[in-house]
């Protein structure tokens, strides 16, 4: 049996839910299997938790490093993970490393990457950094996942502007319940969760005393027949000019569902 097998065989996922800070991190909780342990998954761990003490960022990482994160299956890796998603670096050999690290979720079970994903798409800490790259890992991974997709778009604008992204997506099948969930959605509703996110007041400045204008999550006060914000360019609805708009999908939706109907 090889080393991986044997992994799988002797170890199982205890919890994995919101990813948690580095100093808190939750390790696979190993099975003794006949009082046995396998002696490559504690190397492996050990070699973990020493990238993990001495990480300080992507670029002081080698490529082998970058590779093993990536292949190792081990979730003492996802904070380290959701940390780098917050690195910039616009070089080449910055951007193939971060590349190779996500794919740590293409190596994972289909539910803990889903679990994973999906619950930091819901933390309150959620980054636009972060939200960009769960979202292509989503996207090219194919972690469609309509349960998850309904609790996202009872969460933050950040988490709802998630679920639009992952609705456009095609699925390889669509079983019955998928169906019906979308079916939920249908004509205008999932419009109706995208309302304005902006206050209403009346001015208080020396020469608009008096005066209605609305303010914008960023604090900024536009006069109220503005349809963007002029500090952020953010609509009333919280959504900026390139961001893909609700209306969008629902008229996917609409067409995906006259599709199946005529099927």
């Amino acid at each position: 049996m090889s080393s991986r097998a044997k992994e799988r065989r002797s170890f199982t996922i205890t919890a994995i839910g919101t990813p948690v800070l580095l100093n808190e991190i939750k390790h696979i909780q190993a099975e003794a299997v006949g009082g046995d342990i396998d002696g490559s998954v504690i190397k492996n761990k050990v070699k973990a938790s020493l990238i993990i003490e001495r990480y300080t960022g992507i670029y002081a990482m080698t490529n082998a490093t970058a590779e093993f994160i990536a292949t190792s299956r081990l979730t003492e890796f996802v904070p380290l993970l959701f940390k780098a998603m917050n690195e910039i670096g616009e070089d080449q050999e910055f951007k193939d490393r971060q590349a190779t690290l996500f794919r740590y979720f293409d190596f994972l079970d289909k539910d803990q990457a889903i679990a994973i994903l999906y619950g930091q798409l819901l933390s309150d800490d959620l980054t636009g950094a972060q939200f960009k790259l769960i979202s292509k890992a989503i996207s090219s991974s194919d972690l469609i996942d309509y349960d998850q997709v309904a609790k996202l778009l009872a969460g933050s604008l950040l988490a709802r502007k998630a679920a639009l992204k992952v609705l456009t997506l095609d699925k390889d099948w669509y079983s019955a319940q998928d169906i019906a969930y979308l079916q939920t959605w249908k004509g205008e509703g999932l419009l109706q969760l995208f309302q304005e996110v902006v206050t209403v007041k009346e001015s208080k400045g020396m020469f608009s005393s008096g005066k209605e204008v609305w303010v914008c999550l960023c604090g900024y006060s536009n006069k109220l027949d503005a349809t963007a914000c002029s500090s952020c360019t953010e609509d009333k609805r919280g959504f900026g000019s390139e961001e893909l708009k609700p209306e969008a999908v629902q008229k996917l939706i609409n067409r995906r569902l006259a599709v199946i109907e005529g099927i």
